[in-house]
């Protein structure tokens, strides 16, 4: 049972990433069918779900990702807890999901669990927080909320000051 779930994921993979985007989602379909056979704890089921709505997100297919992705949440806090990079990486996602979408108050909610998770797991200034923020910065630059904003940039450029040392002496 395994087996056959990981050959529709390679299969969906290797179709999507050639452009073949209707046989990536059959087989992606296949995938998740066969995970559902592993039961609604499956880490595998959560990232069969997390992978068709990702593609269905890249289509512009919003409503068709947005359960996808907050069952794929569901199962992995179930498993993994409140406090995990794959959850942070589901909040980002629905973050990303209702930007798109425009339902701005519901995005900034998910930008700001994941914040909130990125910092717990990685410290205040680590370089996993900046692609949040910067997409959390662009949120805000979408509803004009320019205080807000230039906050998060500040963030961001304090976050990558910080960096830099240790950029520069990894390379000595």
């Amino acid at each position: 049972m395994s087996d056959m779930w990981k050959q529709f994921i390679d299969e969906a993979f290797e179709a999507y990433s050639s452009g073949r985007v209707p046989e990536a989602e059959v087989q992606f379909k296949a995938a998740l069918e066969e995970a559902e056979k592993f039961g609604e704890d499956d880490l595998r089921l959560a990232l069969t779900l997390n992978n068709l709505a990702a593609m269905y997100h890249e289509q512009g297919k919003f409503t068709m990702a947005e359960p996808l992705y907050i069952r794929s949440l569901d199962i992995k806090t179930r498993v993994l807890g409140d406090c995990h990079s794959d959850v942070a990486l589901n909040h980002h996602n629905l973050a990303v999901l209702y930007s798109a979408r425009r339902m701005y108050p519901v995005a900034e909610k998910h930008y700001k669990i994941t914040l909130e998770m990125k910092e717990k797991l990685y410290g205040s200034h680590h370089q996993e927080l900046l692609s949040t923020l910067g997409y959390f910065a662009q949120l805000m630059k979408v509803q004009n909320r320019l205080v807000d904003r230039q906050l998060i940039e500040s963030r961001i450029k304090e976050i990558n000051e910080q960096l830099k040392p240790a950029a520069v002496a990894a390379e000595a």
